[in-house]
């Protein structure tokens, strides 16, 4: 059995394919790079193994006489058709040339990012030996949120935006109707790109705060309307306040408590379109009197008997 054993070096199976051995090579070699690990022996030596395993078993003629014969490969590649394979290879090496105690070959990193990264790093952005310049790259998307009420929703609106470094704002103009997670985008406000890519953008998602009164749904609005039991018993009129304004709502006689009633164009503007809004669904909650003066009582005894049924204890 060999004493280096290649495929452990660099961590696969030996029915490893050519391309298995490629992308374990690119990892350990980036791991252990001289350069990165400067004064670290431990992992110059493992570089050095690792581009010695890489060398044997991405050629296929070398991996074949290393599965083969194992360490001992080289001696009979070298012996050639005068060695004796009976046993293993015999004969006296032959001195060949010398290797470098390690190489890296750049073409086995070709379009690989983190190789760039490396190089561009180590070697002020252009990859030794090939003078090919970095890739440019552009800078990433980089989101955020901005709250804003319900009213800002509705009448539009335009604010300055103060995100990450305070000095630096970005102004903000919503139309009427902007809605819950809704996403804007501001252009080249994001992350700087790298080696003369483009800056990333900036993307805002809106946030609308919780109303004390109203509930939206699409463009839609949904609030709760108290009115008196004698407007819901005889009917009447009750004031709503709305986002238009304040509003006189009519009531049929005998509203019961929880009716939901439409008014109609009184919800939120939609938006980017013009004069064009969504309803208001108004909910009625019947007040019940907690205190009645001594004429009311009177009146409420004098209805008590006259819808009493005639069976009544």
């Amino acid at each position: 059995m060999a004493s280096k054993d290649y495929y452990k070096t660099l961590g696969i199976e030996k029915k490893a394919s050519s391309e298995d051995i490629k992308k374990a090579y690119r990892k350990l070699a980036l791991q252990y790079h001289p350069d990165k690990n400067k004064g670290d022996k431990i992992a110059e030596e493992k570089f050095k193994a690792v581009n010695e395993a890489n060398s044997v078993l991405i050629d296929p003629e070398k991996r074949k006489l290393y599965d083969q014969y194992g360490e001992q490969w080289e001696q009979v590649q070298q012996g050639g058709a005068g060695g004796s394979r009976q046993g293993g290879p015999t004969g006296k090496q032959r001195q060949g040339k010398q290797q470098p105690p390690f190489s890296f070959d750049a073409s086995d990193f070709e379009n690989d990012d983190r190789f760039e990264d490396l190089f561009s790093q180590f070697f002020g952005g252009t990859q030794a030996g090939r003078g090919r310049a970095t890739r440019a790259r552009n800078g990433a998307d980089m989101e955020a949120e901005v709250q804003i009420s319900l009213e800002d929703a509705f009448e539009g609106m335009s604010r300055m935006l103060s995100l990450g470094n305070a000095s630096e704002q970005y102004r903000l103009t919503l139309k009427k109707g902007v809605r819950e997670g809704q996403q804007f985008r501001l252009r080249g406000k994001g992350q700087p790109g790298a080696s003369g890519g483009k800056t990333g953008d900036l993307l805002l998602n809106v946030r609308i705060a919780p109303h004390p009164r109203y509930i939206r749904t699409g463009n839609d609005l949904r609030c709760k309307q108290t009115v008196d039991l004698v407007a819901a018993v005889l009917g009447g009129k009750t004031r709503v306040q709305t986002m238009h304004g304040e509003k006189i709502m009519s009531l049929q006689p005998g509203t019961q408590n929880g009716a939901v009633l439409r008014m109609r164009g009184l919800g939120m503007p939609v938006y980017d379109v013009v004069d064009n809004y969504g309803d208001l669904y108004v909910e009625i909650i019947v007040e019940i009197p907690h205190t009645l003066t001594p004429e009311e009582h009177e009146l409420f005894s004098q209805l008590a008997q006259l819808k009493a049924p005639s069976n009544a204890v």
